[in-house]
């Protein structure tokens, strides 16, 4: 039987700086929560290393310097056998922004 399950998880929008038009998306399976109220207090802890670290990640990960466009605390629908797949995008059920490219 297949159990899909809640968490509350990062959502960030990365954009190439060469060409800002061209977006990725990216979420914190690593990291995740139990309540909007969790999420968004340990951003208020932590968000500026978070920033910091996507904008590393984005750049090891593409080979490109990147911006950070949007990032959420997210409700997520979570099935486990579609993770053990490699599907990594989680059915985003309402979101909550925690910080917004101005």
């Amino acid at each position: 039987m297949n159990t899909v399950s809640i968490t509350y998880i990062f959502l960030a929008t990365l954009f190439f700086s060469a060409t800002p038009e061209i977006k990725e998306n990216l979420y914190s399976w690593q990291l995740t929560f139990d309540s909007f109220e969790k999420c968004e207090s340990f951003y208020d802890q932590y968000g500026d290393k978070l920033l910091n670290g996507l904008l590393d990640h984005g750049k090891k990960k593409y080979g490109e310097e990147m911006g950070i466009d949007y990032m959420s605390c997210a409700m997520v629908q979570i099935d486990p056998q579609k993770v053990m797949e490699g599907t990594e995008h989680p059915l985003v059920i309402q979101q909550l922004p925690v910080y917004e490219r101005n």
